[in-house]
């Protein structure tokens, strides 16, 4: 509370709420591809999931072990992941026809990647049971 009786006018007051936290982890863990596989972050699961009109993302941590990293391309079809994985870490890649665990250092992988056609989303009827289109403009 501020010294007017006011609290904390026209600000936010909690940077640790689930919302906000959910759509970092989604972020983090979807689109950028890691996220956690032990506790402690010893091995990392390294899956990034491109989507929608996303072409490319990175993403790092930096974990009790060192630093993880992933930064992936898209271009047509074929994903480009490149890997950091700290000393003494490890991490498990999972992509489309590759599923290896690897060791510390850099490494970098190719895959064909197809888009899925379920992307984007097609409009649902609201409440009123009027579909409103995707290219709508109010």
């Amino acid at each position: 509370m501020l010294p007017d009786g006011s609290v904390n006018p026209g600000q936010m007051t909690s940077f640790n709420h689930y919302a906000l936290g959910s759509v970092a982890a989604f972020l983090h863990n979807t689109v950028g591809g890691l996220s956690p596989l032990e506790p402690g972050w010893q091995k990392a699961l390294i899956q990034p999931q491109p989507g929608g009109t996303l072409t490319s993302a990175s993403i790092s941590f930096d974990s009790p072990y060192g630093l993880y990293a992933v930064s992936w391309n898209l271009h047509e079809e074929i994903l480009t992941v490149e890997t950091v994985v700290p000393p003494n870490g490890g991490a498990l890649v999972k992509l489309p026809g590759i599923e290896e665990t690897i060791g510390s250092g850099k490494r970098s992988f190719t895959c064909r990647w197809r888009r899925d056609e379920r992307w984007p989303p097609k409009g649902h009827p609201g409440p009123q049971s009027v579909l409103i289109p995707d290219n709508f403009v109010p």
